[in-house]
């Protein structure tokens, strides 16, 4: 299913709504100077689930896929982003377009293996992880040993590679420094990605709506009636009773009737 999917129209959408000159990643070769402002683009698309709920309402996982051209033009016309499998395929997908040489990777988290992906990039002798599905929309090179640390807007980034050839992924803010994930840098095939990307329509994950988002203060998180700001300064953590509604419009910038779309199809589930 995923094999013949091409990323050119949702490049065209993205780069037209973006104003990118997606031509100058080809022929004389992709430029590092533009993958970061694709990649800094790309950040306005919202982690979230609201548009995986509604989709997967009625429908078997793989119809509920929502592929590149479906994702950039929901989010120009609605403000959608997606989840981690989504954003991850679409990303691949316009990179490839534009003449990089990349790949889709999964990851391990503690709720299990195979649960997470990302993009990593091979660029002049050097090798990048992308990973918009965690809303980390920096371009962060992967240590050959050792590892390395990045600066993000919510917290300090740190991947390192250990004995076996894994890569763990720490994040450092104002609440510490904890474990986020393991990868290796091994492509996944379409035929793989696409069961791993079936399988998460049965992840908890799924069961409430959850969205998170980088601006230039910090990362913003809510999940059912939970929603926390955090920078490398400081965490806001703060429940809401009623109006979570209008805090998704007012701060991920999707229409809170979508919202409601989304919670009618979860308490159709629960019930």
């Amino acid at each position: 299913m995923l094999g013949p999917v091409k990323g050119d129209e949702a490049l065209a959408v993205f780069a037209r709504h973006y104003s990118i000159d997606a031509r100058r990643g080809t022929g004389g070769g992709p430029r590092a100077g533009l993958l970061e402002a694709v990649v800094r683009d790309f950040a306005r698309l919202p982690y979230e689930n609201i548009s995986k709920i509604i989709k997967s309402a009625g429908e078997s996982p793989a119809g509920s896929f929502r592929l590149p051209l479906e994702v950039v033009t929901d989010h120009v016309e609605k403000g959608f982003g997606g989840t981690c499998f989504s954003l991850t395929f679409l990303l691949e997908r316009m990179l490839a377009s534009m003449g990089y040489n990349c790949r889709k990777v999964m990851a391990h988290m503690h709720m299990g293996e195979n649960v997470h992906c990302l993009v990593v990039v091979d660029l002049e002798g050097r090798r990048y992880m992308i990973d918009p599905g965690y809303a980390l929309y920096e371009v962060i090179p992967l240590p050959d040993r050792g590892r390395t640390s990045a600066p993000c807007p919510h917290a300090v980034v740190e991947v390192s590679v250990d004995v076996d050839g894994n890569y763990n992924l720490h994040t450092a803010d104002a609440a510490g420094r904890k474990w986020r994930y393991r990868f290796r840098d091994a492509p996944v095939s379409d035929e793989e990605f696409e069961t791993h990307w079936r399988e998460s329509f049965d992840m908890p994950t799924l069961r409430n709506v959850c969205l998170g988002r980088i601006t230039e203060r910090g990362h913003l998180y809510l999940r059912k009636d939970y929603f926390k700001f955090a920078s490398p300064e400081d965490i806001v953590k703060r429940r809401f009773k009623r109006g979570i509604d209008r805090v998704i419009e007012e701060e991920f910038g999707i229409d809170r009737k979508w919202v409601g779309m989304a919670w009618d199809v979860l308490e159709a589930r629960r019930k």
